[in-house]
């Protein structure tokens, strides 16, 4: 997609410029870790972020929720929207300053828009979205969610801690995050929900690191 790099950047752009004492804005994934676009800032301090799997735009992608806090002197407010096959979107706007009521109301009313841009960038093929595509990214997702939910019911722990140990297995493992926590699903409950048959059923590497995975659970 042309104009794809083109429309994301502009929409940082226009961001940064309606807030005052920003230093930079970022999107990035996690933990598939893709920087998606950035001016300022946010090129250097959401890829010290992503490479070090730390901070609040890790925190927001794993607990799916805005986060606050402070990264190389600046002040950033990470809000996590769509999904693409390797994690979250993330959106981080860098600061001089602790985020007031106006600096937040103009982000969330931004984060759509840009979320949207960047699923329409990511999910496209040439010029034209596919929508085949889109149905995996929502199938991708439902499925992470229940291997969540898998591993919150066995290690009684948060929707967080349950998404981090997908990550670390996967990282380990070096599979995709949606790979394992489809084989996870499979592994633990025998079968897909609906239109299970139209996912792409994962490799060994991935059956074999949710086995590990659920059997360190039950030792």
């Amino acid at each position: 997609m042309k104009f794809g790099p083109e429309l994301l950047s502009r929409l940082m752009e226009h961001l940064c410029s309606q807030l005052h004492g920003c230093r930079g804005v970022g999107l990035s994934v996690w933990p598939d870790g893709a920087l998606l676009s950035a001016v300022g800032v946010a090129e250097q301090l959401d890829q010290a972020q992503v490479d070090g799997a730390c901070g609040p735009l890790v925190d927001a992608s794993r607990d799916e929720r805005q986060v606050t806090g402070e990264v190389g002197g600046c002040h950033v407010v990470a809000v996590p929207g769509s999904w693409g096959d390797g994690g979250p979107v993330v959106l981080t706007v860098y600061l001089d300053h602790e985020p007031h009521a106006e600096d937040l109301k103009a982000i969330e009313e931004t984060e759509p828009l840009v979320a949207t841009a960047a699923a329409v960038v990511e999910f496209c093929s040439g010029e034209v979205l596919r929508a085949d595509q889109m149905v995996r990214m929502v199938q991708h997702r439902r499925y992470i969610e229940q291997a969540k939910g898998l591993l919150m019911a066995s290690r009684l722990c948060t929707p967080g801690e349950a998404f981090e140990l997908l990550v670390r297995a996967s990282q380990h493992a070096n599979a995709k995050l949606r790979d394992v926590a489809i084989a996870l699903v499979l592994v633990v409950g025998g079968e897909l929900e609906d239109n299970g048959d139209e996912v792409t059923l994962p490799p060994q590497i991935a059956y074999d690191t949710a086995r590990r995975l659920w059997g360190a659970l039950h030792v």
